[in-house]
């Protein structure tokens, strides 16, 4: 391979996660703007039957939710049996007392018996807050 294929191949590399985000927000920006035209033009005709794209929801939702403290308690509350985890370990080892580990277990473990899979409930919050609709079934 010669210099300039390698370098071309790293600048692309580099570049593309840019272009990437910048469509994305493109293509968000476009159906902010197709949604509240739609929502302008069904307020003046006295329409209330809105056809709506996926995208567009999300958009006017996004614009809805910005004074909201809904998504930051329960991203507390998924996250807090990690914190408590990481705070136990670090309170064990300088005390030398393995009681606050196995009391932070015990906790994660009756979280366990109730039927919750913290890795997934942690994986969709953090999807949720880089934006990302994914949801396995």
């Amino acid at each position: 391979m010669s210099v300039l294929t390698v370098i071309g191949t790293i600048l692309s590399g580099l570049t593309k996660p840019l272009s990437d985000a910048y469509s994305a927000y493109t293509a968000r920006k476009a159906a902010k703007d197709t949604a509240e035209a739609k929502l302008k033009m069904a307020k003046q005709s006295g329409d209330f039957n809105i056809q709506l794209s996926d995208a567009e929801w999300e958009a006017i939702s996004k614009r809805n939710e910005s004074g909201t403290w809904k998504d930051e308690y329960v991203t507390l509350i998924i996250t807090s049996p990690f914190v408590l985890l990481f705070v136990s370990a670090v309170a064990s080892a300088w005390t030398g007392d393995p009681r606050f580990i196995v009391s932070a277990n015990a906790g994660i473990e009756a979280l366990k018996g109730l039927g919750v899979d913290l890795g997934d409930l942690m994986a969709v919050v953090v999807f949720a807050a880089v934006g990302l609709k994914i949801i396995k079934k």
